[in-house]
């Protein structure tokens, strides 16, 4: 996998938000776009572990690519299944995840109860479509907290 570097981006691809991680010191996650695709990309400090080696200087990298087309979507799940109260249309409580298929790619978004941290609520995505080093399909966890609070949704909802 060739990761975006997010200080030369390819023609056509735009920053549309750029925030510090609250779970990660010194990382940032950025939200990308293309003309057909939302990229996610977390930037955490790179820790010598010894196996593996930087992506970029001084930092690991996760990338997460999924149709652009499948943003509205994923708002509407958040806001309305996720984020409401059963009495304003939220998802029955058993029901934890939604999946649909877009430009071909199955897209599932998930509550996550200890996203990135425990007791942190969150949502996971999944692309099924899409594999990531070993693994047949790639993931990508997001707190709520940065959704509310670092207005990564406000910034998913603009595009």
């Amino acid at each position: 996998m060739s990761f975006l570097n997010t200080n030369n981006l390819p023609a056509g691809h735009q920053v549309i938000i750029e925030i510090l991680d609250a779970f990660y010191p010194g990382s940032i996650v950025y939200l990308v776009t293309n003309e057909y695709e939302a990229i996610f990309l977390r930037k955490s400090v790179y820790r010598d572990m010894g196996f593996g080696s930087e992506d970029e200087p001084g930092y690991s990298l996760k990338q997460f690519i999924i149709p652009l087309i499948s943003l509205p979507w994923l708002v509407d799940i958040i806001e309305n299944k996720f984020w409401k109260k059963p009495s304003q249309g939220r998802a029955p409580a058993d029901v934890l995840h939604y999946g649909q298929v877009f430009d071909g790619e199955d897209i599932e978004v998930r509550f996550t109860p200890n996203c990135l941290k425990e007791f942190e609520p969150g949502i996971t995505i999944t692309n099924y479509s899409r594999a990531h080093g070993r693994s047949k399909y790639s993931t990508f966890t997001i707190p709520y907290y940065t959704l509310r609070d670092k207005k990564l949704l406000q910034a998913m909802k603009s595009v």
